[in-house]
């Protein structure tokens, strides 16, 4: 309970759904090379292998919150570290450890080449680069014709039981949900592939995809196929849908359902 003539607090909801509001727009366009690059049959991983690699969660959900916000040319936020901090939940948000916490966070996108950062009002001005990893300029994926996935901003806003999926889902889970958005429903994702698709283990994308599931965000059907040289005679491949509020998308394998 709040003392007496102390003044309201914004909660890490409240600066959440503030900062999404002013992007004007549902959803968040996330070129598929962030996810992969690289022609058909010869995909390569793209920078969100890094994010995984390093455990980097904190880093992917900032870099996320800005690509929301920064919804219009010259595509840029400007806000201070220490709400930057509280809308990710972190600790005492006005603290210098909650400052150099963000301060850090911005430095590994820099590094990625994801973001270009300058002082405003002793602020930092974080300027988008293309979501590829080269150092380009940022344009809209759209307008740019270049593919991209949709994250709905469903990811950080409340459903109806309260709940806010970008602070329930585990690392190996935002990974896969990013995956699975830029793929059609009923796709197939074979753990053995995931280390050159995707530069994710096995293991990392099969923990990813078994707690989408457990939260009820993936559903997965089992197509079986004859197989006269298997022991058993069968193979079965595990198709996986996504489930509202991301899914699904009514498109199979590029045909509408």
């Amino acid at each position: 309970m709040r003392e007496p003539n102390q003044p309201p607090v914004a909660t890490v909801d409240e600066t959440v759904d503030e900062i999404l509001s002013q992007a004007g727009r549902p959803e968040t366009p996330l070129r598929r090379t962030f996810l992969q690059q690289g022609p058909e049959g010869k995909r390569t991983p793209g920078p969100l292998k890094t994010f995984v690699v390093n455990s980097d969660h904190r880093g992917l959900l900032l870099y996320l919150l800005v690509l929301g916000k920064a919804s219009s040319e010259p595509w840029d936020a400007t806000l201070a570290a220490a709400v930057w901090a509280r809308a990710l939940g972190v600790e005492l948000p006005n603290s210098a450890t909650a400052k150099s916490m963000i301060s850090k966070a911005w430095k590994r996108l820099e590094d990625r080449r994801l973001i270009r950062r300058e002082r405003y009002r002793r602020r930092a001005r974080v300027f988008l680069l293309n979501e590829a990893g080269t150092g380009d300029p940022y344009t809209h994926p759209g307008q740019a014709r270049d593919t991209y996935l949709k994250l709905p901003h469903a990811f950080w806003q409340a459903d109806p039981d309260g709940d806010r999926w970008y602070r329930v889902l585990a690392l190996p889970e935002v990974a896969m949900l990013l995956i699975a958005l830029s793929l059609n429903d009923e796709f197939r994702l074979p753990a053995e592939d995931m280390p050159d698709w995707y530069g994710i283990s096995a293991d990392t994308a099969s923990r990813g995809l078994k707690g989408l599931i457990s939260h009820g965000l993936l559903e997965v059907r089992k197509h079986y196929k004859t197989a006269p040289l298997s022991p058993v005679g069968y193979t079965a491949d595990h198709l996986y849908t996504l489930q509202p509020p991301f899914g699904p998308k009514g498109q199979v394998q590029g045909r509408r359902q």
